[in-house]
């Protein structure tokens, strides 16, 4: 226990971290889906997954979760804050593996546990840091499964063949294999940009293969193993990838990408602070930032004499050339101008984050001088801490109920013959979550999609994996009666706006709750209406 006293103390902090209001928040349209989607029978949740654009393995992990802890807000978002918070012994195995350095390991762990980027996912009932841990895990197994290889091929060739030792290192190359085998088929089956970093593991393990035993392709076969085994895994779920690819169409709902996006990904991974990319004062700022990370980077190659080293640049690296490829490649040009279809948003490069931080660290304590690098980690720890400070004091969630206070105020208020109806899809799950778990309602909400009446009607982007024809409201008329009172929830957000309500409705009140997502500054309407 006292060899791990610090670490232990790492985690604890990070804990702390991570569980401090993960709750506060009101649950938005992304964690809605998450809810929703576990609540379904396993065969319809498969079906309902197959129609929406990510694969299925956080929805299992997420559904055997709730048959233990329920699907309460504390236990959605705590399956987040339960692999965010194990992503740091996670980072600590990987690099004292890769690196072979307490100092490292423990520096590393601690970056990570204070990191405002990874803290910011933690309160998302969302796949981030699920796929994170997994993704460390998957690097920290391929690299003893490298070294393994090696020791066993070594002594193979130093003393007669199956010897005690050696049998012992092949089943520990074996197992090793097989571990980083199962990590890396979760995580192409949680987040489809893992499928980047699972091809920087693959780039990574050839290139220390070619540079130990060249073409001696013998040596190969277990690596090439493990990538069946990988492909094994996925198989089931290919058919439905294809489909999913060819769903996302130019335009989705990710904005394109611009020349500010990477160098305000690297900003949020380094830093975590707000910032507005078109302040032009902030542009110099996010150009610094960007020379400084090829620096320390630059710094970390030289200064560490581990393969693995290659290893941590290609998880950083690959996220953003894949991001830029597919964004490049769906290109397409009308009449002198040009769009292209963008998978690029800042949550997603929280896996390239992991490594990033890692390299940080790293590189902080390779420092010549160690006072100075004690000095800049200590500095760049309480420049974290001020980025978390600084990101619950801009949200001001004690003053933004958002939709669990909407649901709370119209579980107190709706009565028999009233119904509630959303204005818009990217509301209607979250309150549908609430209405469900926490503030019952006569009847059951209902979205108005302005006279589409079956699902095949709406769009994936709009959320139809998870609607029922029994959810629309392809008018209003069908449900309401003269003389009484209806409920409208709307908002700005999303691009949406205020319905057209018919000539016969009298507006009687209208409440606003303040969010914080999908963007702090978020507004969530409750209008009362009279049908006269």
């Amino acid at each position: 226990m006292k060899k791990y006293f610090w670490l232990l103390l790492i985690i604890l902090a990070g804990l702390l971290l991570r569980i401090y209001h993960s709750t506060s928040i009101s649950l938005w349209h992304d964690e809605a889906f998450s809810a929703l989607m576990i609540r379904y029978p396993w065969g319809e949740m498969f079906s309902r997954l197959a129609i929406d654009v990510h694969p299925p393995m956080y929805y299992i992990a997420l559904r055997l979760w709730h048959y233990v802890f329920g699907d309460a807000m504390w236990s959605l978002r705590g399956f987040s804050v339960f692999f965010g918070t194990l992503t740091i012994p996670a980072a600590y195995l990987f690099v004292k593996q890769a690196f072979k350095s307490e100092k490292m390991a423990l520096w590393a762990a601690l970056v990570i546990a204070l990191n405002p980027f990874g803290m910011q996912y933690v309160t998302e009932a969302r796949m981030y840091t699920f796929g994170a841990f997994f993704a460390i895990m998957a690097a920290y197994f391929l690299t003893k499964a490298l070294h393994s290889q090696k020791h066993y091929v070594d002594d193979q060739r130093s003393h007669m063949p199956h010897m005690p030792e050696d049998i012992h290192l092949r089943r520990t190359a074996i197992w090793n294999y097989i571990l980083f085998a199962l990590c890396t088929g979760i995580i192409i089956l949680t987040h489809y940009y893992l499928l980047f970093t699972a091809a920087a593991f693959g780039l990574y393990g050839l290139y220390f293969l070619v540079s130990h035993y060249k073409l001696s392709i013998k040596n190969y076969l277990w690596f090439l193993g493990s990538w069946i085994l990988v492909l094994i895994f996925f198989l089931p779920w290919l058919k439905v990838f294809l489909s999913q690819l060819a769903s996302v169409k130019s335009s989705y709902w990710i904005p394109d990408m611009t020349v500010w996006s990477i160098p305000s990904t690297v900003w949020a991974m380094l830093l975590g602070f707000n910032h507005d990319v078109n302040n032009v004062n902030t542009q110099k700022w996010l150009i610094v930032f960007c020379l400084f990370t090829l620096f320390f980077l630059w710094r970390f190659v030289r200064k560490i004499d581990s393969k693995e080293k290659w290893l941590v640049i290609l998880a950083i690296v690959m996220p953003f050339v894949g991001s830029v490829l597919f964004y490049l490649k769906s290109i397409q040009c009308s009449q002198g101008v040009c769009h292209g279809r963008s998978v690029y948003m800042d949550r997603y490069f929280l896996y390239a984050a992991m490594f990033y931080t890692i390299a940080f660290a790293s590189w902080l304590s390779t420092i010549k001088f160690k006072k100075l690098g004690i000095a800049l980690l200590v500095v760049y720890c309480l420049v974290n801490l001020a980025a978390v400070y600084n990101y619950w004091s801009d949200l001001n969630i004690s003053q933004k109920p958002g939709m669990n206070g909407a649901a709370k105020y119209l579980g107190a208020n709706v009565e028999p013959g009233q119904y509630v109806f959303l204005g818009t899809s990217f509301e209607f799950f979250n309150y549908k979550y609430y209405e469900q778990t926490y503030y019952y309602t006569p009847s059951s909400p209902l979205l108005y999609t302005g006279g589409r009446s079956d699902v095949s009607q709406i769009s994936p982007v709009e959320g139809s994996a998870l609607l029922s024809n029994s959810d629309l409201a392809a008018t209003y008329e069908q449900f309401v009666k003269p003389q009484s009172i209806q409920w409208v929830i709307w908002t700005e957000a999303f691009g949406s706006h205020k319905p057209e309500m018919p000539k016969n409705w009298t507006q009687i009140d209208e409440k606003s709750f303040p969010d914080v997502r999908p963007y702090n500054g978020t507004n969530i309407y409750v209008t009362e209406y009279r049908v006269n």
